[in-house]
């Protein structure tokens, strides 16, 4: 039968039971682990509204950058194309709306006419 100071302690969870008790490591590391602990999760029901914000504000930044990227590229390349069209003289007699048409076509997969 177990005794009354038996029922008293309380199971520790695996991590601390691996690492504490059957690897050996220092009970100091154990107490500053909960004191962070401690610490962090007063921050964060302090800073709960900051936080979500800056949550938000970053998952909006990650999720148009690809785009930002991707239009910033293509510009470049329509640019370049439209410079590379007007100075080889394809076509003299097309428009600008033209050009810039066939530039965007060779931008996205396109060949310029010869």
């Amino acid at each position: 039968m177990k005794s009354n100071s038996d029922k008293n302690q309380t199971e520790l969870p695996w991590w601390v039971e691996l690492l504490f008790v059957q690897i050996g490591l220092p009970d100091k590391w154990l107490s500053k682990y909960l004191k962070k602990k401690k610490e962090t999760v007063q921050f964060i029901n302090e800073n709960k509204k900051y936080i979500a914000y800056s949550t938000i504000l970053i998952a909006g930044i990650l999720y148009l950058y690809p785009i930002v990227r991707y239009t910033s590229s293509s510009a470049s390349c329509i640019d370049k194309t439209t410079k590379y069209i007007k100075s080889n003289s394809i076509n003299k007699s097309q428009e600008e709306m033209d050009i810039n048409s066939l530039a965007v076509g060779y931008c996205h997969g396109g060949s310029l006419p010869e």
